[in-house]
């Protein structure tokens, strides 16, 4: 039942197309004092994820799941949608955010699931299901990280400026994972989709890599 639950909510976000001050959530909610004028903090809704008003590193905040069972990399002007959003106590939350990056030409969407169920286990029957969801078809890189199993694909149609990355990362001690979508395509065709500095994968990466089990 839940995978059916996955699989149908999945498919729907897919198509749905200054100063910081180190003050720490509470009750979810930052205080709305210095607060940065980033998109993530003007959002009402997305501020409430955030860990706190000052960036881990340059261009992200740390993400807390309403679970707490995960934390992850968050891009300073994403916005979390209200409406693609549903929690399930602490077993199961699922959410899309996105954002339009114009000086790098760039539209992306970002589904992220989280999962805490002994059904986590059955690798091969998730890959299947991420990939039916996702349109990928190919095969997906496999490795680990601090406490975590890592398995990563990509698609990318250079010509047609269009980036897709799909993701499946398993905790090694429990039975917690986060499946994640990222597709991107230029905003205006007739330019480059070329990033500047870190290439797209490799923010794509680091977002992935830096989920940490709580």
């Amino acid at each position: 039942m839940k995978k059916v639950l996955l699989l149908c909510l999945t498919t729907m976000l897919a198509f749905t197309g200054g100063c910081g001050m180190s003050k720490e959530k509470d009750n979810g909610k930052v205080e709305q004092q210095s607060m940065p004028e980033t998109e993530a903090f003007k959002d009402e809704f997305t501020r409430e994820f955030m860990k706190s008003t000052e960036e881990t590193e340059e261009g992200f905040y740390t993400f807390e799941s309403k679970t707490r069972g995960y934390t992850m990399l968050f891009p300073i002007n994403a916005i979390i949608s209200t409406m693609d959003y549903e929690q399930i106590k602490t077993a199961y939350e699922a959410l899309s955010y996105s954002e339009d990056v114009d000086d790098e030409n760039i539209s992306y969407f970002m589904t992220v699931i989280f999962e805490n169920s002994s059904d986590t286990d059955d690798i091969q029957i998730n890959l299947g299901i991420l990939s039916d969801v996702s349109g990928y078809e190919g095969d997906y890189k496999k490795y680990t990280s601090a406490e975590k199993t890592i398995y990563f694909g990509e698609k990318r149609n250079e010509e047609d400026g269009y980036y897709s990355y799909i993701a499946y990362i398993k905790s090694d001690v429990s039975n917690k994972a986060v499946s994640l979508t990222y597709n991107s395509n230029c905003l205006d065709d007739g330019n480059s989709c070329e990033l500047p500095g870190l290439s797209e994968k490799e923010k794509i990466k680091k977002i992935v890599d830096s989920i940490n089990f709580e």
